[in-house]
């Protein structure tokens, strides 16, 4: 803590807007003090050291309220300075400022800002055609978050970033242009401190399939070198990448051929399971919707059953099951393996450290025993009104 102070007050004392306000602090009493001294005898306007430091100030910046006047020769010769100086200074100031505020659109307009200092937000690396609506799916989906929450990590032309601010909801969203799997890119996105990464299957500078998931699974090895925590949704062209993805610990894996194959070899087996699906992921087409809930800590190490009673009881949600492993896949490993060493017995011990090697992470389970045991990590999958 006292290094964080230290810091502080050590950066403070260094930057350019403190060194300004000492030397206008300094200006101004000295400035105070002398037209204090000339008109302190003769005009009764000036009466102590306050009556200077205000007319100082007033005079400098050129506003003239009239109410203190110096008389004297003395008094006006440093009239005439503090005029002269508050005029170029004012010219000075304002150049500045407009040229820091032009440098801070440029740097947003062309993706060269940094957002160090953004927490809880979410980062959308790579690129897509429809990705306008993509971020609005979100920003409708997330409602406690708006546009200046999500950050584009993209090699994109700023003018396509300039074409999504345009509209409304989205005139905030934030642009780091470089590669979306550079460590030095995600850095200036500071995916370390964001809520989520989502990592689309970019085929802007790809030519291949192959190469867009190359480039996936770098991105994803190189967030989570940058975040053990940050949760990390990724989309995969072909399947056999998934176990590179697995292994770079990617928390949510998006098989988009593997859908779209699904989907279609059911439709043929089940009436209306496309369009079932489509308003299950679409609310606002269908009266219901699928999504997760947190599972409160009393109910960990209880049974099914007693959640299900738990989550009835309003009458506006239903309980579909169990999604067991969510979270952070570092955290999760490790209170996994807090639970199975508690066990003297060996043979014991071995299968529970094999049973933390094979966890899947996100496994939904649907429609368990009653019996079933709720674990730590787990959330509740629902359907709610």
């Amino acid at each position: 803590m006292w290094n964080k102070i230290r810091r502080f007050i050590s950066g403070f004392i260094s930057s350019r807007a403190t060194i300004l306000i000492f030397f206008l602090l300094a200006f101004f009493s000295v400035t105070g003090m002398l037209v204090l001294f000339f008109e302190f005898k003769e005009n009764t306007q000036f009466t102590d050291f306050i009556d200077g430091f205000w007319w100082a100030i007033i005079t400098f910046s050129t506003t003239g309220y009239g109410d203190k006047v110096p008389v004297t020769l003395g008094g006006r010769i440093i009239a005439i300075l503090a005029i002269f100086l508050g005029i170029g200074a004012m010219t000075f100031l304002s150049g500045t400022l407009a040229s820091i505020f032009v440098e801070q659109s440029n740097k947003i307009r062309r993706g060269f800002m940094d957002y160090g200092k953004k927490k809880n937000h979410y980062v959308i690396c790579g690129w897509k055609d429809n990705i306008m609506d993509i971020l609005k799916e979100i920003l409708r989906l997330n409602g406690e978050i708006d546009s200046k929450d999500l950050v584009i990590v993209s090699n994109v032309d700023f003018e396509k970033i300039e074409s999504i601010k345009k509209e409304k909801e989205l005139s905030s969203v934030g642009y780091v242009k470089g590669d979306y799997y550079s460590d030095i890119t995600l850095k200036q996105a500071n995916v370390a401190s964001a809520r989520k990464v989502v990592i689309l299957a970019d085929r802007l500078e790809s030519a291949t399939p192959e190469e867009v998931d190359s480039k996936t699974v770098m991105a994803v090895l190189t967030v989570r070198s940058l975040s053990k925590d940050v949760y990390i949704c990724a989309e995969l062209l072909d399947e056999k990448y998934e176990p590179y993805m697995k292994q770079a610990m990617c928390d949510e894996i998006i098989r988009i051929r593997d859908y779209s194959r699904m989907i279609v070899a059911n439709s043929s087996a089940t009436n209306g399971i496309s369009q079932i699906i489509y308003s299950l992921m679409s609310p606002e087409r269908g009266t219901s919707k699928l999504s997760t809930c947190i599972i409160p800590p009393d109910f960990v190490n209880k049974t099914y059953s007693d959640f299900k009673v738990h989550v009835n009881q309003n009458g506006e949600q239903v309980l579909l099951g169990i999604l067991e492993n969510t979270g952070s896949p570092n955290k999760m490993k490790v209170d996994a393996l807090r639970e199975a060493q508690k066990t003297s017995d060996v043979s014991r011990l071995v299968l529970n450290l094999k049973a933390v090697k094979e966890l899947k992470a996100n496994n939904p389970v649907f429609l368990p025993h009653d019996t079933y045991v709720i674990r730590h990590n787990c959330m509740g999958i629902i359907l709610e009104k």
